[in-house]
């Protein structure tokens, strides 16, 4: 005998049950139905292999446009790990200082091939593999590195799941896997979270861990230190701006607003977050033009456009074929 929920019940709780039973089953038929339209879409595009490219050159440029013995300093080297487990996989360890140059050729075959988007399934985990590597190895490392890293993490599965033999294929029908495209849906969402947060910190620490952000002046500061401030070019350009307090007042908050405004894109019709874009884009650009951080620039655009870019959508470049 197949056993039911209402029995040995009475009527009125039978009745209460019962009501209860078909609460749960019109509420879970609306989240079956939900999770069923975001399994139909394939996020598979070239949104996320844009992205995946970007982080690539982040670590690409770091490796060819400095120094072996800049990058990795004989008096840290080896010492930046916090579990010993970490060095014996590290690429840059496996060779020893002296072998160094093997380890940068190989990291550096392996993102140009991510670069041009081959086999992300295969790839995919080694290039989170370079990125974690350089992260603890490097001496100079800075928060794009930290930000690739950390995406490229998340999005191990994702290119496990991939069987594109390149992301920049653009066939809509190429994954028509509800399972694989619901749980990349999941995975970008987290990813998105922790963007949201990213961005949420970066405003909200300004407010109250440093008085010259609340007061408007942190920027002149930063604008002006002899480490990370601007080119001598540039300082007789732009010391009539910042010298006048009210534009620095405004330029100064205008940075944290739109941090916490980035924050908030997480919430956001596509339509909105469309036109926030642009002007995310070109706000980690001036970061770049003014404090020369041109790898953080990369690292930030693809964070950019795997956060505000629905990956369901296919970009349209430019260039076409001639038909």
């Amino acid at each position: 005998m197949k056993y039911h929920p209402t029995y040995g019940v009475t009527s009125k709780k039978k009745k209460k049950l019962l009501s209860m039973l078909d609460v749960l089953k019109t509420r879970f038929q609306g989240l079956i139905i939900i999770c069923e339209e975001k399994a139909s879409h394939n996020y598979f595009t070239n949104v996320y292999g844009l992205s995946r490219s970007l982080y690539a050159l982040v670590t690409l440029f770091s490796l060819i446009f400095n120094s072996t013995e800049s990058l990795f300093s004989p008096l840290t080297y080896k010492k930046k790990e916090i579990l010993i487990a970490f060095s014996n996989i590290n690429l840059f360890h496996i060779f020893g200082y002296d072998g160094l140059i093997y380890s940068k050729i190989i990291a550096i075959v392996i993102l140009i091939i991510c670069v041009m988007g081959y086999f992300p399934r295969y790839f995919g985990v080694l290039q989170w593999w370079v990125s974690f590597s350089f992260l603890n190895a490097c001496t100079i490392v800075e928060g794009g590195d930290q930000i690739t890293n950390n995406v490229l993490l998340l999005l191990i599965p994702i290119t496990l799941m991939d069987s594109r033999k390149n992301h920049w294929i653009n066939t809509v029908s190429i994954n028509n896997n509800l399972y694989k495209n619901f749980i990349a849906h999941v995975l970008f969402c987290m990813i998105s979270i922790q963007i949201s947060v990213l961005y949420l910190q970066a405003g909200v620490e300004k407010l109250y861990k440093v008085d010259e952000w609340v007061d408007g002046s942190a920027i002149y500061y930063w604008l002006n230190s002899n480490l990370f401030g601007m080119a001598e070019y540039l300082r007789p350009i732009f010391f009539p701006i910042i010298n006048t307090p009210k534009l620095l007042f405004i330029i100064n908050w205008s940075v944290i607003i739109f941090e916490l405004l980035m924050a908030g894109a997480i919430f956001m019709e596509y339509q909105k977050r469309k036109k926030l874009i642009y002007y995310a884009v070109g706000f980690h650009f001036l970061i770049a033009f003014f404090f020369g951080l041109v790898t953080f620039f990369i690292a930030m655009t693809a964070t950019v456009i795997i956060y505000l870019i629905p990956k369901d959508l296919q970009i349209q470049f430019l260039l076409k074929k001639k038909r």
